[in-house]
């Protein structure tokens, strides 16, 4: 094993802190092409998970480190050499990636490599899995060869026969082994399931894909080869149950399927075993998400769900699922691409589905909020209020860089032109500096606008960007009548009232003054914002939609009911009520 001078750093990631040794070694060479991200469709998307979707894609002879909002907007991109398995965040801050056969490699969220993972010698690292922990120890899985004369277990078997089995190792911060775990001395040579022939000299044997810390501290262990989930005493090593496969201990409730040559085990946050079965053998032969609710003293698995996509879609390998923080659940549909990733709420209903039309392999896909430490931003959203059509209005936000290096900011990616940023790029802030942003709305049309402005450093093969949401609302106001004296405020009746969905209200001011013209229910609560200006004296017709000119947090339509509409225009108050019938 390399040697590796060792010092003590911070990495920052969102409101995360952490403290782990630096490990300085030569960085993998990076392809040079940055805009060659593998297309991605979206077929679904109907309030899913706010948190990001981490893919790890390999296509076009690449390695693609995505980090994507629900419109497939990149934050974090980054090309790499190599077939990627497992691009996730970790509970330390890290960023980490494995890389087929033997490699595995943590990023700081600014994309740079600052880690690698190693099993002890003379074990091979094994690419399935890698979770590291907030102290900065991580698990992993050791590949061992074991020289067996299975003439002597099976009839016909090769006396000079080599089982490829996998170890559980934890190792430190500094990739000493603290404690370790071989199948081989748990599990019998025979427990292997129908497609595994013990008459071979070379014997894909446990085949284990995963390993996951339960909430009481013992390990959740996916073997693959045996159609089992086992369950192992992190203190003493033994077994503390198997749920599955040919030592199945578990009495299995509502399910006569079962699952076979599964992947990705662990707990979600009910506290049920979650798992991604392959299906491989069973008939029909489809995979799905499937969900237990475990007595673990007792022994009884019940089926609490089994989702599959038709009972058709059937990935042989790879796919993994994951319970996200807002209830949902996501899958990998492992090497299938269409779909390919697939998010579920509680109902089974799907929320977010995408597909890469051209292909890509993958092994699974995670949800994760997360931020780059590239640069910090003060707020999260500008909201614009209300404005008259021809009309602008103007934010800002700051830009801190906290870096011992300049930080860059080349690059502004919005998708709706309503929204532009008014500085020129590129942006060099200077260590412990900051700088102002100014956002410019100006829209085209009548309406409610959310968009999300991209701040980006953009560079080789990395992408790193933050986002700020933005909102505003375009109204149709018409000045009817800004020539003749007016000679007083007034607040006339809207029309037509009753109304569905749009009516129109008219107003006059005397004085140049700051107007607000609300809408509120009838429990005071403030729906919509018509007006929040400075108006020139006049006459002034204004439409409210009771389907779109509504406040962000009142999104979809306002029901049927008696409403009433403000206007407050320097000292001068009123107050009228309409009714909306539908």
């Amino acid at each position: 094993m390399l040697k590796y001078q060792t010092k003590i750093f911070y990495i920052q990631i969102s409101f995360l802190l952490v403290m782990c040794p630096v490990k300085l070694f030569r960085a993998q060479s990076l392809s040079k092409s940055l805009f060659n991200i593998p297309e991605i469709e979206i077929l679904v998307n109907n309030n899913p998970s706010d948190d990001y979707l981490f893919l790890g894609l390999t296509a076009g002879g690449a390695g693609h480190l995505l980090i994507l909002d629900n419109d497939a907007t990149p934050v974090f991109y980054k090309i790499i050499d190599g077939t990627i398995f497992n691009f996730l965040w970790q509970e330390n801050g890290e960023l980490t990636y494995n890389i087929y056969p033997d490699s595995a490699y943590g990023l700081d969220s600014s994309g740079t490599l600052v880690n690698r993972f190693y099993t002890p010698e003379p074990y091979d690292y094994d690419f399935h899995e890698l979770t590291v922990l907030e102290d900065c120890t991580y698990y992993v899985l050791g590949d061992e060869n074991i020289s067996v004369d299975l003439s002597e277990i099976v009839p016909g078997g090769n006396p000079k026969a080599v089982l490829i089995t996998q170890n559980i190792y934890q190792m430190d911060s500094n990739d000493n082994e603290i404690w370790s775990w071989r199948s081989i001395e748990h599990y019998d040579i025979t427990d292997v399931d129908d497609d595994v022939s013990l008459l071979q000299i070379y014997i894909d044997w446990s085949h284990c894909n995963s390993i996951k810390v339960d909430y009481d501290g013992n390990i959740l262990l996916s073997t693959r080869n045996f159609d089992e989930v086992t369950k192992v005493n992190r203190q003493t090593g033994d077994i503390i149950w198997r749920l599955g496969g040919e030592k199945n201990q578990f009495k299995f409730i509502n399910d006569t399927r079962r699952f076979a040559r599964q992947h990705d085990v662990k707990k979600n946050a009910e506290g049920n075993l979650i798992l991604f079965d392959n299906g491989v053998r069973l008939d029909p032969q489809y995979s799905s998400l499937v969900e237990y609710a475990l007595n673990e003293d007792s022994l009884t698995a019940k089926l609490v769900r089994r989702f599959s996509i038709g009972d058709t879609l059937w990935s042989r390998i790879r796919g993994g699922v994951q319970g996200l923080s807002n209830g949902d659940h996501l899958i990998d549909w492992g090497e299938r691409n269409d779909p390919a990733v697939t998010e579920i709420n509680k109902n089974n209903e799907i929320v977010y589905e995408i597909r890469f039309p051209n292909g890509g392999h993958r092994y699974r896909s995670f949800r994760f909020p997360w931020k780059t430490n590239y640069f910090y931003i003060n707020t999260d959203s500008l909201n614009f209020g209300t404005l008259s059509l021809g009309d602008s209005s103007y934010k800002k936000l700051w830009v801190k860089n906290t870096r011992e290096d300049i930080a860059t900011i080349n690059e502004f990616y919005l998708k709706d032109q309503a929204f532009t940023v008014s500085n020129e790029l590129p942006i060099r802030i200077p260590k412990n500096d900051s700088v102002k942003l100014v956002v410019k709305f100006k829209p085209s049309d009548a309406g409610y606008y959310h968009n999300k402005l991209n701040i980006r450093y953009v560079k080789d093969s990395l992408l790193l960007g933050l986002q700020v949401d933005l909102y505003g609302t375009a109204n149709k106001i018409v000045n009817v009548d800004n020539f003749n004296t007016i000679n007083e405020f007034s607040l006339s009746q809207n029309y037509p009232n009753p109304f569905n969905p749009s009516t129109f209200i008219e107003y006059r001011i005397k004085d140049r003054e700051f107007v607000s013209l609300k809408i509120y229910n009838v429990l005071g609560k403030e729906v919509a914002t018509l007006v929040d200006e400075e108006k020139q004296a006049g006459s002034y017709k204004v439409e409210f939609n009771s389907n779109s000119n509504l406040l962000p947090s009142k999104s979809g339509s306002l029901p049927s009911g008696i409403y009433f509409y403000r206007l407050k225009a320097g000292s001068f108050i009123s107050v009228k009520k309409m009714l909306l019938l539908k």
